[in-house]
Order: C-alpha cells, then structure tokens, then sequence
C-alpha cells in the first residue's frame, strides 16, 4: 500500500518525503489509508534502489531543513500501473480480524456479546457519517461509495446477526 500511494503521488509531481508524509496526515488519505509515516522513507529508499524512483536533488523552502526531491520514472509508472492491477485483483478482508470474532463469539458471555455489537453498529454508524462528511474532500467519488456501500452492508448484517437491536 505504500509504495502504490507513494508512487501515485509522484505521479502527479515531484515531491519530498516529509511533503508525501503532510500529504497523506490529510483526512481524505488518513481516513482511508492506514500507513506508519516511518515506512515513507523506507519506500523512498527501496523505490530509489529499484529505479522507480530517483532523488531530484536536496530542496530547501526559507529556514526549513534541507529535503531530498524525488521524482517517478517510466519504470516507476509502469510498477505502478501493476499495483493497481494487483489492487483491482486483492480480495477485501485479509487481515480483517472481525471473522475470528464471530468466529469465537461463543467463549463471550451474552451480555457481551450485545454489548459488543451494539458498540460496533456505534463505530460502523459513525465510520458512515465520516464517509459522507469527507465525500467533498475525497480523491474519488467511487472510492467513496464504495466505502459507503461496504460500511452499510456490514451495519445491515451487523443489526440483524441474533436479532434486530
């Protein structure tokens, strides 16, 4: 995931890594994109080793510290290109440890269990309006229903699974 970002952000201009890290604090990539910051630079360097990549040279705005430039190659395109590919091929939910969860329900007491679903249809509503009110600031608006489409099938099922809250 990170590479493809990074990548698709030098695919539109030439940027440093600490801009890549401000660029993506912004909600409409936070919301969306888990990434630890730290593994920015540690892309830029295997990007740069891999020639997808090349430093553009140290860059310094007024008074801040000096920043190395980095710029997408034809190579770097073309990797990128394949991650999108392999982004439209990725099944949803590897990792997701919400199966396990319904899968060990039955080592929870029954008031947790409720309690646990109720706290969940709590954070799927909320995640939902995030949804909507970041609609305006999103990188795509299939992005967007798609997250709201996913988010409401899974408030859906989550109040009816044992009953209708």
């Amino acid at each position: 995931m990170t590479r493809l970002l990074i990548l698709w952000l030098l695919s539109e201009q030439p940027l440093h890594g600490y801009r890549i890290k401000r660029i993506l604090e912004d909600d409409a990539y936070a919301f969306w994109f888990e990434l630890e910051f730290t593994s920015i630079y540690s892309a830029l360097r295997t990007l740069v080793k891999l020639e997808y990549v090349v430093e553009t040279g140290l860059e310094q705005e007024g008074a801040r510290p000096e920043r190395m430039g980095y710029r997408i190659t034809r190579a770097g395109r073309e990797h990128l290109r394949e991650l999108i590919r392999k982004a439209w091929r990725a099944t949803p939910l590897l990792g997701d440890p919400f199966p396990m969860a319904i899968a060990g329900v039955a080592e929870l007491p029954e008031a947790d269990i409720a309690a646990l679903k109720a706290e969940r249809i709590a954070l799927l509503e909320a995640r939902l309006a995030d949804c909507k009110r970041l609609r305006a600031a999103s990188l795509d608006a299939a992005m967007v229903d798609r997250g709201i489409a996913m988010i409401s099938a899974e408030l859906r099922w989550m109040k009816s699974w044992r009953g209708v809250e």
